[in-house]
């Protein structure tokens, strides 16, 4: 309850935000205030400012973060508020993109953005638009998962029932009603969900990639193990070996290949390049390590003919003030403790949220 509460005031905040900044004006970095830039400094590592933006009690800067484009929006007084990151269509999660192609026959996206929040509860927006004429947005938004949580879009049922009375003008009362049941059992085989519970579809690994888990790890775990679908490119095979150590292996969702597998790191055997990097990141501020994983690349996997190089992935919480939620950083680094990069979301439903 307390999560849906939060998001339907970021849903109301973003919009008015949103409208506020459409009064934006181009301005030089010389006449944004210190404090603005060194809390972009804080929120993120790497990044170059493109412009600057100035909207009434508001500061924006359009910039590129790891080589994606996006928008960050500051108080004039210098709090980190949110940042917009637009994604297309298939860069979504498929629970999203299923949900607006099953409820929204004749309807487009006219925008879909990976919103970071200040609280730490990152999300998409996506604005649809009737085809035609018509100039009204509604707005829908997923957690990352691509679950539905709050929408000001029409409901489901009457968009399919509007769409097919449309596209069927002698139809009868009861032809509309059968097709709607019709198109509803097509989709999921069973009665609509409700607006805010979309079904889940299991997912389903290449069986490529269970035949070689069974072959090369089933004998050496504990318990486990349970496969989810990583940004539409991987198949991941979450389980605990017999040491009781937390693993992941990693495979092509295509080719069902081995790439890579994780090893969830215990406390004392934390890299000291990583935590030096740590303590001088975070000076003075209060965090938790989340987790530290190390990832070693198969034997027969290469990129560009080479077998790359192992890697830390390490996700670090801090408490947001005034609020028990918690802002989230995920951080890589190689082999040899050196920062790398930053991720913007988590790595897949079994990551940390």
């Amino acid at each position: 309850m307390k999560k849906l509460f939060l998001l339907a005031a970021l849903f109301s905040i973003v919009n008015v935000q949103l409208s506020i900044s459409r009064a934006q004006t181009k301005v030089k970095e010389t006449a944004v205030p210190r404090s603005v830039l060194l809390t972009l400094e804080r929120t993120y590592d790497s990044y170059k400012v493109k412009t600057w933006y100035q909207a009434p009690g508001q500061f924006i800067a359009e910039l590129i973060i790891d080589g994606q484009e996006g928008r960050s929006f500051f108080t004039a007084g210098g709090d980190w508020q949110y940042s917009t990151f637009p994604v297309k269509m298939e860069e979504c999660p498929t629970m999203l993109t299923s949900y607006f192609t099953n409820n929204y026959p004749g309807y487009k996206v006219k925008s879909i953005d990976y919103v970071e929040e200040m609280s730490g509860d990152n999300y998409y927006r996506m604005i649809i638009v009737k085809k035609g004429i018509s100039d009204t947005d509604f707005e829908l938004i997923f957690d990352t998962r691509g679950k539905l949580q709050k929408s000001n879009a029409p409901d489901p049922a009457a968009v399919k029932r509007d769409y097919y009375t449309h596209n069927n003008p002698d139809a009868t009362e009861g032809d509309v009603t059968k097709a709607t049941k019709t198109e509803q059992s097509r989709h999921s085989g069973r009665p609509a969900p409700k607006v805010d519970e979309p079904q889940v579809e299991k997912f389903t690994p290449p069986q490529t990639a269970v035949a070689f888990f069974e072959k090369n790890l089933a004998k050496k775990i504990k318990s486990g193990p349970e496969w989810v679908n990583r940004d539409d490119k991987y198949a991941v095979a979450y389980y605990t070996d017999k040491q009781k150590v937390e693993m992941d292996a990693v495979f092509d969702i295509n080719t069902g290949a081995h790439i890579k597998t994780g090893k969830v790191l215990p406390k004392e055997r934390y890299g000291t390049g990583i935590m030096k990097y740590l303590e001088e990141k975070f000076n003075g501020e209060k965090y938790k390590i989340e987790k530290m994983v190390t990832y070693d690349y198969s034997s027969k996997y290469r990129e560009n003919g080479k077998k790359p190089k192992s890697y830390t992935y390490v996700v670090i919480s801090q408490k947001v003030k005034g609020s028990k939620e918690r802002k989230f950083t995920r951080m890589i680094f190689d082999s040899k403790g050196a920062f790398q990069e930053l991720l913007a979301q988590p790595l897949d439903e079994k990551d940390v949220q």
